[in-house]
C-alpha cells in the first residue's frame, strides 16, 4: 500500500539541511539504529525510505551537494 506524506518546511535551510542528511546517512547508521532481530528488513525498508526522500528533496530543488 502507497502512503503519501507531505511535510512542510518553514525555510530553505531546512530543506537542505534534511537533503545533507540523506546524503550522509548509510548502511551502518540504518543498521546501528534498526531492529537488529528481523534479518535485516527494517535496515533496508529505512534505507529505501530515505532514498524516496533524498529524491523528493532533489525534485523541489534541494539536491545535496
Amino acid at each position: 500500500m502507497t502512503r503519501i506524506v507531505s511535510i512542510e518546511l518553514p525555510g530553505a535551510d531546512e530543506a537542505m539541511a534534511l537533503a545533507q542528511l540523506t546524503k550522509r546517512i548509510g548502511y551502518d547508521d540504518c543498521e546501528r539504529l534498526s531492529d537488529r532481530h528481523d534479518g535485516g528488513a527494517e535496515c533496508h525498508a529505512i534505507l529505501a525510505s530515505i532514498d524516496k526522500l533524498r529524491r523528493a528533496l532533489c525534485e523541489a530543488g534541494f539536491a545535496p551537494r
